[in-house]
């Protein structure tokens, strides 16, 4: 049989055996122009009269999630236009001018003078807020030291370590320093600290006691859940939690597959744009992984044309060459990027992880894979393990699927 997956830009062809069964996310139709308008209205319009004169500071994602930011700041901007826009890239890197466009759309040129752009490393620009229970400092960029008001854009879909993105990650990580990210990320080393998971996840309550330092501040939000167009299948919004609450339900619904079985090799394929980078790409290894059997093999594909993306889990590599060297560690070395090593490892205990990409091969075994450049190669080894018996699932657009076995 002929399969045809998307990578790199192009659809990736190859012939495939024992194809058992090919998930990815049912989307219904997105919301027209007037049921988003009215949707976004209908949460915020109470608040709306508290917005006025005060410092308003909006909050956007950057480029690595599927928020399409211009269709949103449009019906707010009325709201919203006297005051700033920063974008929540938390470690991420400052975004390029093509990356801009992205984020912002048809609406750039509205607020192009208005854009901060937050930088974790840059102590001066950070404001100490207090401590965590768990003794998290939280410091954030000063923009939010100096507003009033704050509305964040975001948009909720499954995450491998916090249970779902949106809510209070456009605070921390988004505008925190590099110290708070780091301490706070130590908890994604936790077992609880997984993919739809938030009432037992640490790194979860971590952040929301991060949220109540700055609770003298109006907190307001738009959440909405997209399709992998980018296009808006659902919304909430209103005050930061109880939208993000709603949004978290809503995302369970859409992104969570049903499937009868494991399944011995497993292909989970990630798209834009969680394929960007390597680091970026465990997303789709956590969902897919989900899915294999014990001793089986899962195949991880994405092009990464950004390349390794942030190194500071390579450095850890480095330092720890092996599985087992790793988990020796994991509870006394809190170095950022170590949950990813960790995790990474504890997957290794139960089946084999191959990686196809556009990446030197070198690169990619450094942090514990078996790489390919070919998804034709990845699969002839990984039936030379199982057997040409074994049975394969694929599971598309991986970063966001979630497989739950159903008995």
């Amino acid at each position: 049989m002929q399969i045809g997956l998307p990578y790199g830009g192009r659809i990736e062809r190859f012939e495939i055996t024992n194809l058992m069964g090919r998930y990815r996310c049912d989307f219904p139709q997105p919301l027209s122009a007037e049921q988003l308008e009215r949707r976004v209205h209908e949460g915020l319009k109470d608040y709306y009269p508290l917005l006025k004169g005060r410092r308003v500071l909006t909050v956007v994602n950057d480029f690595y999630r599927r928020t399409p930011n211009d269709r949103l700041l449009h019906i707010i901007w009325d709201y919203i236009k006297s005051g700033k826009i920063i974008i929540a890239s938390g470690s991420h890197r400052r975004p390029s001018p093509r990356e801009l466009d992205g984020i912002f759309g048809y609406f750039m040129g509205n607020v192009k003078d208005k854009i901060i752009y937050h930088d974790c490393h840059d102590e001066k620009s950070m404001i100490d807020f207090g401590t965590t229970s768990r003794g998290t400092p939280v410091k954030l960029n000063k923009a939010v030291a100096q507003a009033e008001a704050i509305v964040t854009i975001n948009s909720v879909e499954p995450h491998f370590f916090a249970g779902f993105t949106g809510g209070r990650k456009s605070i921390v990580p988004g505008l925190a320093s590099f110290e708070t990210i780091q301490a706070n990320h130590k908890y994604a080393k936790d077992i609880k600290a997984t993919t739809l998971s938030l009432e037992d996840n640490p790194l979860h309550q971590d952040l929301e006691e991060a949220i109540d330092l700055i609770k003298d501040k109006l907190l307001l939000t738009i959440q909405c859940i997209t399709d992998r167009e980018a296009a808006i299948i659902d919304i909430y919004s209103g005050e930061l939690r109880a939208a993000f609450r709603q949004a978290v339900l809503s995302a369970r619904k859409h992104c969570v597959i049903k499937i009868p079985r494991k399944y011995d090799i497993v292909i989970a394929n990630c798209e834009p744009p969680l394929d960007a980078n390597l680091y970026q790409l465990q997303k789709a290894q956590e969902h897919g992984g989900l899915m294999v059997n014990e001793g089986g093999v899962l195949i991880v594909m994405g092009a990464c044309p950004e390349g390794v993306g942030s190194d500071y889990f390579i450095k850890s590599a480095e330092k720890y060459p092996t599985p087992q060297s790793v988990l020796e560690h994991a509870d006394t070395d809190n170095s950022f990027g170590m949950h990813k090593l960790i995790k990474t490892a504890r997957q290794l205990q139960h089946y084999n992880i191959f990686y196809v990409t556009g990446l030197d091969v070198d690169i990619v075994s450094k942090v514990y894979f078996k790489a390919f450049n070919s998804i034709k190669a990845a699969l002839s080894e990984a039936f030379r393990i199982k057997g040409e018996q074994a049975q394969v699932a694929i599971l598309e657009d991986a970063g966001y699927s979630v497989p739950v076995v159903q008995l």
